[in-house]
């Protein structure tokens, strides 16, 4: 079993002349992906009744899903010069809200979309696998509503807790405080993740596992909407990486996923694990998509 953490959100996405509202979150795309690939997933947060129904009827284990409080929304929209986010929160996870079985399970992702994970929920010893998309602690409110990314204690905590951390390009430069992407890797393995992965959109990945600094570049699939691609990034790294144990391999699992997923607007363009498959053999054939070079250990202080 597979535990999600974090709220599922109303969103309105706004790319050139079109407008669509769907449901979005971490938890969402990652459970309706995983549940696509047969996963057994639970979910932990908070929505409404029509979003738990929604979990229901792919399959998900909504008995820790809590429709009480307020439903996160989220208004994203797309310019030339990116992505500009209005929300509004949520309701807050505390660490009651979670059974043992999530600490003794095989892995927790933990999807916060805006400060919404209790941080003990993270410092809690497990036995499993944690996976973290530190985006929802980095991200913070502004009076108008606006979203802006802005380094806080909490989300120091939480990536030292981590035992694989994703954040993008943008995240990385605002916790660590350099642009340069490799040195961004290896300072933020130093706070404590076994293996960190920057994401950088339609360019790819790069991730450091302590010995090895991977570049990954990704496929051109023609985007259509790449909400949730980050999201469906974390699913497919986390599955894969369960699997076989190796960063490299599911790093370029989830390049693939994360690709074909922008296909559609939301979950509409979901892939099968053939269609990632057939992506993988057809992209990654040349030598020059997947650079590996091994480096000398940045240190970790992680424990749990």
């Amino acid at each position: 079993m597979i535990y999600l953490i974090g709220n599922p959100t109303r969103d309105t996405i706004s790319i050139g002349n079109h407008t669509v509202q769907v449901y979005g979150g971490t938890v969402w795309y990652a459970a309706l992906f995983l549940l696509g690939l047969g996963c057994s997933v639970a979910v932990i947060g908070k929505g409404d009744a029509e979003i738990k129904q929604g979990f229901e009827r792919h399959g998900a284990d909504v008995r820790y899903f809590s429709v009480e409080g307020p439903v996160a929304v989220f208004e994203n929209i797309y310019t030339p010069g990116g992505r500009r986010q209005r929300a509004r929160p949520g309701g807050w996870i505390p660490l009651s809200d979670l059974p043992l079985e999530a600490f003794t399970g095989e892995a927790i992702l933990a999807g916060p979309v805006l400060q919404e994970i209790d941080p003990a929920i993270l410092t809690t010893p497990r036995t499993g696998t944690l996976m973290l998309d530190a985006q929802g602690f980095l991200r913070h409110l502004q009076p108008d509503g606006h979203v802006v990314l802005r380094m806080a204690p909490a989300a120091a905590t939480a990536i030292g807790r981590s035992d694989i951390l994703k954040v993008d390009a943008a995240e990385a430069a605002v916790t660590v405080a350099t642009a340069d992407l490799e040195d961004a890797l290896h300072r933020l393995h130093k706070w404590g993740p076994g293996t960190v992965i920057i994401t950088q959109g339609e360019k790819g990945a790069g991730l450091f596992d302590g010995k090895r600094m991977v570049w990954i570049a990704a496929p051109d699939i023609g985007c259509v909407d790449p909400t949730g691609a980050g999201d469906v990034f974390d699913a497919a790294f986390l599955i894969r990486f369960l699997e076989g144990g190796d960063p490299v391999d599911a790093g370029r699992f989830a390049v693939a996923a994360a690709a074909l997923s922008t296909r559609g607007f939301g979950v509409t363009a979901l892939p099968s694990k053939t269609e990632i498959e057939r992506l993988i053999k057809r992209h990654f054939k040349d030598p020059k998509t997947v650079h590996v070079r091994n480096v000398a250990a940045s240190g970790s202080n992680r424990g749990r």
